[in-house]
């Protein structure tokens, strides 16, 4: 079978000059989309950060392990900024939607379908914080424009494949606004001008009465007008309006980028936000206006075992079953009967900050997968795993040096195939750098670099974090992981007194755990249960 995949027009970054159609042909996958999407997110040997600047070089043999594994589909986040790095003349990243076609097609080899997440939030691409462009939304027509631009570029790269199945966005990449404005602004002056300029004033002025906004807010003396409300802070029952307002321009953001990404859905939030009552009560501020996402086939959610259970609980299988389909049951209830897509289960979350939300008993991981194949088949078209493989928090960019020297500062180094892989020659006397921000100084969390190293001979290698530097000794092939403690750090320096090859570097202090795989891909607890699940929902 062959397609025909069309490119839309894009002012490369590198300059490069791309094909205005390419010629593809598949394997093994379905002619019609599953109805029961069984799912991963896939980072390769990386991870959501930086996919898309490693050269995951164990691709195929990964894809094929997915689809062994009982999975029919893989998600990729898209990063919105490493894909399209300007958004005042829009320009593109030929590297990323080179990769991309390389996963869409291997991926089609391998008989699996490919969703995307689209504008994903977190890169390392640029020193501006990536969340800036997301705030402009709001207020910039130039970035709503260089927005849709991206989504249109993205559909049409990607629409011609045969094992494209769709895309979906997430209040999760656009959320950093609503929790940061009520710092962001806080002159009386400076929250009236943001309201005026994302339009929040005139939101309001469309669904409430101004003495409904006065009652909300409170103020000192009563808004004359719609023009003299701000931005509310975050103690204010006002906080409600703007809950309304935000998920109000997410439904209005999926709909226009619906007309140039057919069918694109959204992971909504499930989540009630506590919020002040009027009369000091508390209250909640839930987001089912969302729920429907628009003209899309299928609404989007992240689930974990967590959500409707009391903070610092262990819970059984059957407890977390029970919750998982009264709250599907929510969802449904107000979408309008779509399918739910799970797009992010989590069975397991140690993610740090969220030690306090209620955990599944380890002994009842398996158990609780195994439990949930009938409420998948009644609520939902389908599930996807977050941590497919354990995944490393690695601050480092171009980190198998896919890109060549980007992102690095070199002396004495030449980039060149080794072993089947692009790999960094540092050469006796050269060195090999690059800045990096991190760090962890609240002393809970280790620093470590990871990486592999081959010489023909023994080479002393001086691995350098900041002021500190470590010594290894390098004779042939072999892995390494330094551990360099809990301070913090700005740069990332290899020296050696004579050749030796490196690759796969990793400065990281966390490890995502979905006891799938570990790093090295290893087989962890939870995989005859997910494997079970697959089999369960197999059609």
């Amino acid at each position: 079978m062959r397609k025909i995949i069309h490119w839309k027009r894009r002012a490369i970054v590198t300059g490069c000059m791309l094909l205005a159609a390419a010629f593809l042909s598949y394997g093994a996958v379905e002619e019609e989309p599953p109805e029961m999407l069984r799912s991963v997110t896939y980072v390769s040997d990386a991870w959501v950060k930086n996919f898309w600047n490693t050269e995951s070089d164990h691709m195929e043999e990964e894809l094929a392990q997915i689809a062994e594994d009982g999975f029919n589909s893989i998600i990729l986040a898209v990063p919105w900024r490493e894909f399209q790095p300007d958004t005042g003349v829009v320009r593109y990243n030929g590297y990323a939607f080179d990769k991309l076609d390389r996963v869409m097609e291997a991926a089609g080899e391998q008989g699996l379908w490919v969703i995307l997440r689209v504008g994903y939030t977190w890169d390392q691409y640029g020193s501006e914080a990536s969340q800036i462009r997301y705030r402009k939304l709001l207020r910039e027509e130039k970035t709503r424009s260089a927005w849709l631009d991206y989504v249109e570029t993205l559909y049409e790269s990607v629409s011609g494949y045969e094992n494209f199945y769709g895309g979906f966005l997430t209040w999760e990449d656009f959320w950093n606004y609503v929790e940061d404005a009520p710092v962001l602004f806080t002159s009386e002056h400076a929250k009236t001008e943001e309201a005026k300029k994302i339009g929040f004033q005139k939101y309001l002025e469309e669904h409430y009465t101004l003495e409904q906004v006065n009652g909300y807010f409170s103020p000192a003396k009563p808004f004359g007008s719609y023009s003299q409300v701000g931005i509310p802070g975050r103690d204010s029952p006002a906080y409600k309006l703007f809950y309304e307002y935000y998920d109000n321009f997410l439904m209005d953001l999926l709909s226009e980028s619906q007309q140039v990404f057919p069918g694109l859905s959204m992971e909504v939030r499930l989540d009630v936000d506590p919020v002040e009552g009027l009369n000091g009560e508390k209250a909640g501020a839930n987001h089912y206006q969302t729920f429907s996402c628009g003209n899309a086939p299928y609404t989007g959610l992240m689930y974990s075992v967590s959500m409707g259970q009391e903070f610092n609980r262990e819970i059984t299988a059957k407890e977390a079953v029970s919750m998982m389909e009264e709250l599907l049951g929510q969802v449904k209830a107000h979408n309008g009967g779509k399918p739910v897509y799970i797009d992010q289960l989590l069975y397991m979350d140690m993610t740090p900050g969220f030690e306090h939300n209620a955990r599944l008993l380890e002994a009842e991981r398996n158990a609780f997968l195994a439990g949930i194949s009938g409420i998948l088949r009644q609520y939902t078209n389908g599930y996807a795993v977050w941590s497919y493989r354990n995944y490393a928090h690695n601050d480092v960019y171009n980190s198998q040096f896919a890109l060549g020297n980007r992102g690095w500062d070199v002396r004495r180094v030449r980039f060149v195939e080794h072993n089947g892989s692009r790999q960094a020659l540092l050469e006796g006397g050269g060195r090999l750098s690059q800045a990096v921000k991190g760090g962890s100084g609240d002393g809970r969390f280790r620093n470590h670099v990871r990486f592999t190293a081959d010489s023909d001979s023994p080479v002393t290698l001086s691995v350098k974090l900041d002021s500190q530097v470590k010594d290894v000794v390098v004779d042939g092939q072999g892995r390494f992981d330094l551990d360099f403690g809990c301070s913090e750090y700005r740069q990332l320096c290899f020296m050696s007194d004579g050749d030796v090859y490196l690759d796969n570097i990793c400065l990281y202090n966390f490890v995502q755990d979905g006891q799938l795989y570990d790093l090295d891909g290893n087989e962890l607890s939870c995989l005859e249960g997910v494997r079970e699940l697959n089999r369960m929902l197999t059609d």
